[in-house]
């Protein structure tokens, strides 16, 4: 067997987002040129190009003009099956396809799409009867996988114990009681298993006490942050007999824990934490690299810190500010920073390392059955 070159071993390990909707868009194209050089492990698919979305609603439009106007991924159910499978064409069988399908405000395959079995929110979730829960986990799931896509980027774990926290206040969390928020998360897990869709527990280690969102800055958890409550939904399926596929890190910094690194990037969260003490076996992967909590040096740096600390997949939504005209697709400059980084010494255990996290990337794939 071949053994690929070693920027693309790197680049296995790299989830990122591109621009464009169907085969021959120059954009996508572009992209994918890219991508395909740095052999990309994953593509997170988003319904609306949050660059253009801002220019169109500073241009004056309104917010649905502005969305439609802003056109990335997402058109319909049987366009997203298409892309998928020219994912896959250009990309490789293995190509793990993800997207942030929580409910409410952030679902990327909504309604107007013609995408009818899409969760509510996180609070009116919780709110419904464990049956009813199940069934619209499951009916989401199953669109899911109908149009190719493997693993959701949901569900919150974070507590809301701040109402007018940045999560909390846009409904994005399911209550403010971790045995409430398990056995939410849990349904809605194994929903999704039943389906054979992929499942990622965020934003550890819990962003549910935080002021500031972390799209644009990086929060501190302060005095009021409880590690024994908002631990306790990922120490309460990390350590159940079915564990979760992905666990999500967040630009925080825990003071207690790292004081001068965000979770993202700690090797004492992610491996001391979450390897060591835990047990988890999953795949551990960082929320983007693009927003601002990762660092003003931008997702280079970043995601060369964070698979030094132990994470498995780097992920870059290329969707806050994106590339600049005329500027190619991150993903190569990312898998060659990565590369410097393991023949440099700096990821203990070298391209073994690298190897055994890629497998855990693929097999997100391979479990889904399809």
């Amino acid at each position: 067997m071949n053994t690929p070159r070693p920027v693309s071993r790197c680049g296995a390990l790299l989830s990122v987002g591109v621009r464009g909707a169907a085969a021959g868009d120059p954009e996508l194209e572009a992209d994918l040129e890219v991508c395909a050089a740095a052999g990309v492990g994953s593509v997170v698919l988003f319904d609306v190009d949050v660059p253009r979305y801002r220019a169109a609603l500073a241009a004056g439009a309104p917010d649905d003009e502005a969305r439609a106007a802003a056109e990335r991924n997402v058109r319909s159910p049987s366009q997203v099956e298409a892309l998928c499978r020219y994912l896959r064409s250009r990309l490789g069988a293995e190509l793990v396809i993800l997207v942030d399908q929580e409910g409410g405000n952030v679902a990327r395959l909504r309604p107007e799409r013609g995408f009818a079995d899409c969760l509510p929110s996180a609070a009116d979730f919780a709110r419904r009867p464990s049956a009813e829960q199940f069934d619209l986990a499951r009916r989401q799931a199953r669109t899911l996988a109908s149009v190719g896509i493997d693993g959701n980027l949901a569900p919150v774990v974070d507590l809301g114990r701040r109402p007018a926290g940045p999560l909390a206040a846009k409904g994005r969390t399911f209550a403010g009681d971790p045995e409430a928020v398990t056995r939410c998360a849990r349904i809605v897990v194994e929903g999704h298993r039943a389906e054979g869709v992929a499942t990622c527990l965020k934003h550890f280690p819990g962003l549910g006490s935080a002021d500031l969102d972390s799209h644009v800055a990086r929060p501190r958890l302060g005095p009021d942050y409880d590690p024994d409550l908002e631990l306790a939904p990922y120490r309460a399926f990390v350590t159940s007999t079915s564990g979760p596929d992905m666990i999500m890190a967040a630009h925080v910094i825990w003071p207690a824990l790292d004081p001068d690194r965000p979770a993202s990037a700690s090797s004492a969260a992610l491996t001391g934490i979450l390897r060591d003490q835990w047990g988890f076996r999953g795949v551990v992967a960082t929320d983007s690299l693009d927003m601002g909590g990762a660092g003003a040096e931008g997702s280079v740096p970043a995601a060369v810190a964070s698979l030094v600390a132990g994470a498995d997949l780097l992920m870059d939504a290329v969707n806050l500010g994106g590339p600049a005209e005329g500027v190619p697709h991150p993903a190569l400059k990312l898998a060659e920073a990565l590369t410097d980084a393991v023949e440099s010494g700096a990821l203990e255990g070298g391209w073994a390392e690298v190897d055994r996290r890629a497998h855990r990337v693929r097999e997100l794939r391979r479990t889904t059955g399809r």
